[in-house]
């Protein structure tokens, strides 16, 4: 019995044996494969210390990035291109135009044998970079000379070196006569000299000032050389920014242009959740928003990694005035050629213009009705005449095309401010804020937006008129018509506005002050429709003009955000310097351009 008890196992113990060993399987399956098991807490640990990888990364990148801007110093200049090299971020692709197969390829970053940049007046080919979405990354870390799909593209964007400027021989004059019959379009020249690093040393060797005294020099000389104010961020002093190649477009899921009206129908096309920000040529611009709404659609580039690759360092807003300015002069000097008009786009066909289009003809500033890529697109003879380099490389649609916004406005206080300087798809967002009945920029946000200042009777919204008070919209409103023989109010419309054109003199670099004597005021014609006047004693519409042959029309405070370069429809009377002022009520012909500074 002894023996048999040693050896043997009751049916009861065999059953408790069973039950602990499941329970005990059950336990290391749970432990390993459970919720909180093993191999799940050893993937959290993976993905954990992937992600504190790129944090890592991030912080070295955003501390590289503080040291190269926040810092002064030479880092970045190539010595022997003579100019700062393109910055990168991660998701940039440099890249360069094989003509033979009429695609764009991956360039090498070192600048071999100058085959992705060459800032020279020979060659004029400025650097060019494209971004793809997460399904096409490979192509983000491909061989050099690998081509990059049309289809797989989402962004370009162009490289603007840091560099000083001056006005040569044209400083405040203007030219009468239209560019089709005087060629004043390549007349007058801007003199570069690029910039080593984020300092203020030019390639030769000179210290340049970031300012001058305009009262010191007379209407038709030169200005003195100074570091153009684009390359200024905030409190960074940047090597150089990235431009949207073409003006901004989007598309539905179902592949439709947003912002476009289709077939003219009164409503255009909205955004849906799959939409989001790409920069293509031979497309239809994204229109019909507000000005905040375009400033909020080019930040939120920055937050999207999927669709452009590119990590935290990497800041993109809507283009400046100044950024706007700093392309302008650039094309304007032997490192450029001014652009002629993208005329895609016709009265009947208004909602059908297409980015990186060309005229109709080679000696033309008009718009044409009949678009095809072939005769008229970007990499098409007549397309390449749209650009700021006369080839592929260069930026497109400055003139013509979309009028197009620029993150810049009259500090009028109006409420216009706030309430169309804000986005339709994140209300939450305020780049301006009402503090007591008056529109002011939120701080957060300074950097981003250009201010202008207006005069103290604007600023306080009360403006006297022969002893009668007035506001802003009240002077600008077609109620107030002057008597026969009275130009009260127009006079008074005309002096606020020269007040405001006194103040922009004290700006550099935006191709506004610089390139003109006169400017044109927002007042009554006819005594109904209000239009554009040089004169308060005249019923006619008159435009002041630059010597490149473009308008300079200045806003008023109740109309206070600004926009560049016209539309199709303005032909030859567009162009990169042409400046005009809006409401920045949403509108068909307004179309925009992100800005990436790192």
């Amino acid at each position: 019995m002894k023996g048999r008890k040693e050896e043997g196992i009751t049916l009861i113990a065999l059953v408790i044996t069973i039950i602990v060993l499941l329970i005990l399987a059950g336990v290391t399956i749970s432990l390993t494969f459970g919720e909180n098991g093993i191999l799940a807490r050893a993937k959290e640990g993976k993905d954990k210390y992937a992600q504190a990888e790129q944090n890592e990364i991030d912080i070295l990148d955003n501390l590289d990035n503080y040291m190269s801007t926040v810092l002064v110093s030479e880092e970045g200049y190539n010595e022997e291109a003579k100019v700062n090299e393109p910055k990168l971020a991660a998701g940039m692709i440099p890249v360069y135009y094989d003509e033979a197969a009429e695609t764009w390829k991956v360039a090498p970053k070192d600048n071999a044998e100058n085959k992705w940049y060459s800032y020279t007046s020979e060659n004029k080919q400025w650097a060019n970079i494209v971004t793809v979405s997460d399904e096409n990354a490979s192509l983000r870390t491909a061989a050099v000379d690998t081509e990059i799909p049309m289809k797989d593209i989402t962004t370009f964007f162009v490289w603007i070196p840091r560099y000083a400027y001056s006005i040569v021989d044209g400083y405040k004059t203007s030219n009468t006569e239209t560019p089709s019959e005087t060629n004043a379009k390549e007349e007058k020249k801007i003199d570069i000299t690029f910039i080593k690093g984020n300092t203020n040393v030019g390639i030769d060797g000179v210290q340049y000032a970031r300012d001058y005294d305009e009262t010191k020099i007379s209407a038709g000389s030169k200005t003195p050389k100074i570091v153009h104010p684009a390359f200024t961020f905030g409190d960074e002093e940047l090597t150089g920014i990235w431009v949207a190649k073409f003006e901004a477009s989007g598309t539905t899921e179902d592949n439709k242009a947003v912002g476009n009206r289709e077939g003219g129908t009164a409503e255009p096309t909205a955004p849906d959740e799959s939409t989001y920000v790409k920069i293509l040529p031979n497309v239809v611009s994204w229109r019909d928003i507000t000005i905040g709404e375009s400033q909020y659609q080019s930040m939120s580039m920055k937050d999207n990694k999927e669709a452009y690759g590119w990590n935290s360092i990497v800041d993109s807003h809507l283009i400046r005035n100044s950024e706007w300015g700093a392309v302008a002069y650039l094309c304007y000097s032997k490192y450029g050629s001014v652009p002629m008009i993208n005329g895609s786009g016709s009265s009947n066909k208004w909602h059908d213009f297409y980015t990186g289009s060309g005229p109709s003809a080679k000696d033309s500033e008009t718009s044409y009705e009949d678009w095809t890529a072939e005769t008229n697109g970007y990499n098409a003879t007549l397309g390449q005449l749209a650009s700021t380099t006369g080839n592929v490389y260069g930026i497109y649609d400055l003139s013509g095309g979309a009028d197009e916004r620029v993150a810049a406005y009259c500090n009028s206080g109006n409420t216009i401010l706030s309430t169309n300087g804000k986005s339709s798809s994140n209300p939450e967002i305020q780049y301006f804020t009402l503090v007591n009945g008056k529109a002011t920029i939120n701080p957060i946000y300074e950097k981003y937006w250009e201010a202008y200042e207006v005069s103290e009777e604007e600023k306080n919204n009360s403006i006297e008129v022969e002893g009668e008070t007035l506001t802003q919209d009240e002077l600008w409103s077609e109620s107030k018509k002057d008597a026969e023989g009275e130009y009260k109010y127009e006079e008074k419309r005309h002096d606020l506005t020269e007040e405001t054109w006194n103040n922009l003199e004290k700006v550099k670099g935006i191709g506004m002050n610089e390139v003109g004597e006169s400017w044109s005021y927002r007042g009554l014609v006819n005594g109904t429709l209000i239009g554009w006047k040089t004169d308060p004693t005249s019923t006619n519409e008159e435009s002041a003009i630059a010597w490149n042959g473009d308008w300079i029309l200045v806003g008023s405070a109740n109309r206070s955000f600004m926009y560049r370069g016209d539309g199709f429809f303005g032909e030859s009377n567009a162009g990169v310097m042409r400046s005009d002022w809006d409401g920045g009520i949403a509108y068909c012909a307004n179309g925009f351009r992100p800005v990436l500074a790192f």
